[in-house]
């Protein structure tokens, strides 16, 4: 986990976070690896910066291209886990490869604003 020392969440974005963590690993484990796999990793990492932060979950597992059965796209653990992002105010990011899939949630309060071309 890598986070400023000041910084902080509150409890309800806290047990949001930790609601989709939940969800997500446990898609992780029931879905990356089919087959038993001596070196079978999932990473979870938070990065804070003020009130910026970005969630990932990772595993090194078959990816969703995969033959593995993928998770129902309607089920409720993904309906559950698309409210808590709505609710932080933050967007979802997948990454799949041969190798693995990266799932990130971010919330980022920076907002940019548009310049004229010069």
């Amino acid at each position: 986990m890598i986070a400023d020392e000041d910084s902080t969440l509150e409890s309800n974005s806290a047990v949001s976070l930790g609601l989709i963590v939940t969800e997500l690993l446990t898609n992780a484990i029931k879905y990356a690896f089919p087959v038993a796999k001596a070196d079978a990793r999932v990473r979870i990492s938070f990065e804070q910066h003020a009130d910026d932060w970005k969630l990932s979950v990772a595993d090194n597992g078959v990816g969703m291209g995969s033959t593995a059965t993928p998770p129902n796209p309607g089920g409720l653990g993904t309906a559950i886990v698309a409210a808590l992002i709505k609710q932080l105010g933050a967007r979802l990011t997948e990454q799949s490869t041969a190798t693995g899939v990266t799932v990130s949630i971010e919330r980022s309060t920076f907002v940019s604003s548009p310049r004229k071309a010069a």
